[in-house]
């Protein structure tokens, strides 16, 4: 779990893993360096040896789970959980996540649904995709937008009927099979945004399976359009899932779904958000060699100045009266936008109030000044929509996406270079991926993948490495071990070099060694 400034998110996010019976770990990523001067901090640290604090400079989503990841690899034989600070996952709803996936036959990523906390019966998302031809994550089932649960039952909900197969999950609660970070490596260093996209293209690319279980859930503070792609995480946004998209060979969909987005950006009023992508459209057309991996503590302050240096240009008095509580007509919002665009700049006529749950193209065209505000009506932000401005944004954004177009066969070269984990593996004698339990790096299987446990592996782990396949498949057959583990240990896993043919290793019998997931599945 990394976290960043928000001690009581955390220690309450802490408080409910403790008490979680499938949470043999709780790894704490603190990118703040504020919670080991908690007073309450401390004292759980004290009493709790399974909770681990580890603290680091702010490296964003991506290097705070990293770092976690690289801390998990002290207990292999655990599937490991990734988790926000403010993301509520309740104790069963983790206890299916672990049981479906030491049940899977193939190894399989878990997500949850996401649902707002602010509204806790509302859910966000479901299942997701990331489209290959505009790369971008869509769903794929029939939830377009928030769907309100209450009063509704199981039989209610067809629009959880899948319409094709997810890639990714996100990272508010994700489960990755033990051994995941072994043979996929660690999260892309892209700060925040797209990390979890790209890792899980990544596992698909491996083999892995990805589901995301009914009967689960996350609450978690909802976003809106106002507060993601109008604030400084989008330049981080654009910029991840362009050089992503590269990365992974995508066409120039992706470019001319990026123009169309940029010219409603402009046509709206939403310079602040065509402003901070062509930022982002900048540092890709630099290359990886620029920014990938280098900038990690300076993404979120490079962002941010571009972010303060448009509001110091553009912002009017939060004072302003509004002339309009509700969108103009679509046709002439139209109108008014297409001819501020090519009149000179003159004073503001139409001054637009919009909530910020509420911002989109359509709630602000046509508006020569933008209010926007909370829920209740109190102003948070005020911005002007000049002519010139849109006139220079349409200049800039045709001119970055013809050269990125341009280069754009050079920099999927380049991208995919620069991250490795985009390359599927050979193929091997069979594509099936089976649920793993550990493996090194320094063990020869020539990229096998051990068979899920049986049934009765539970009921008899004093065997379990020549009956459930806790030796990977090079070293057994089905009826248990092959000559390469009675003469050749140094190539099998540790369950196979302790023993004699037939009988299990010490750690195996004790249900704490590579053989842990035939007996109690963890996280």
């Amino acid at each position: 779990m990394p976290t960043y400034r928000r001690e009581g998110d955390a220690i309450a996010q802490i408080h409910r893993f403790l008490e979680m019976d499938t949470v043999t770990r709780i790894v704490v990523v603190d990118q703040g360096g504020t919670l080991d001067s908690l007073a309450e901090f401390s004292a759980m640290l004290a009493q709790h040896e399974q909770l681990r604090l580890v603290s680091q400079p702010n490296l964003g989503g991506s290097g705070g789970y990293a770092r976690g990841m690289l801390e998990a690899a002290g207990d292999p034989g655990a599937a490991v959980l990734f988790s926000d600070d403010d993301a509520v996952l309740s104790a069963e709803s983790l206890r299916r996540m672990v049981t479906y996936q030491a049940l899977a036959a193939r190894a399989t990523i878990i997500g949850t649904p996401l649902f707002s906390s602010r509204r806790p019966s509302q859910l966000i998302t479901h299942t997701e995709t990331v489209r290959a031809e505009v790369f971008q994550w869509v769903a794929v089932d029939r939830i377009r937008g928030t769907i309100d649960l209450d009063g509704t039952t199981p039989a209610d909900w067809d629009f959880l009927s899948p319409h094709g197969q997810a890639n990714y999950t996100g990272w508010w609660g994700t489960l990755f099979p033990p051994g995941t970070a072994s043979e996929l490596g660690l999260p892309a260093p892209l700060f925040l945004k797209w990390d979890d996209a790209e890792y899980g293209l990544r596992a698909t690319s491996h083999g892995y399976d990805h589901a995301v279980l009914p009967g689960t859930a996350v609450h978690h503070p909802p976003w809106t359009a106002y507060r993601t792609q109008m604030s400084w995480t989008a330049r981080v946004l654009h910029r991840n899932r362009l050089a992503i998209a590269a990365a992974y060979g995508a066409g120039r969909g992706v470019i001319v779904s990026s123009l169309v987005h940029q010219l409603k950006h402009i046509l709206s009023g939403h310079l602040l958000t065509a402003e901070l992508w062509e930022s982002g459209i900048a540092a890709v057309s630099a290359g990886p060699e620029a920014w990938l991996g280098h900038d990690l503590p300076r993404a979120r302050r490079e962002s941010t100045q571009v972010f303060d240096q448009w509001h110091r240009e553009h912002d009017a008095s939060l004072l302003v009266a509004a002339t309009h509580e509700a969108p103009l007509a679509l046709l002439w919002g139209l109108a008014r936008a297409a001819a501020r665009m090519v009149l000179p700049d003159r004073p503001s006529r139409v001054v637009l109030a919009v909530k910020a749950d509420e911002v989109h193209w359509r709630t602000t065209l046509g508006g020569d000044t933008l209010l926007i505000t909370d829920d209740e009506g109190t102003p948070e932000s005020a911005f002007v929509v000049r002519g010139s401005a849109m006139r220079r944004a349409l200049s800039r954004t045709v001119r970055s996406h013809a050269r990125l177009a341009r280069h754009w066969s050079a920099l999927q070269g380049r991208y995919r270079d620069a991250l490795p984990g985009t390359r599927p593996p050979r193929p091997g004698p069979s594509s099936s991926r089976r649920p793993p339990t550990t493996r090194s790096r320094g063990h020869d299987h020539a990229g096998t993948r051990e068979r899920a446990p049986s049934g009765a592996c539970a009921a008899r782990a004093a065997s379990c490495c020549a009956d459930c396949g806790c030796c990977p498949a090079a070293c057994r057959t089905a009826s248990g071990t092959t000559p390469l583990c009675r003469t050749q240990p140094s190539r099998a896993t540790s369950s196979c070099t302790s023993r004699t043919p037939g009988t299990a290793s010490t750690s195996c019998a004790a249900g704490t060694g590579p053989c842990s997931n035939c007996t109690v599945p963890r996280a």
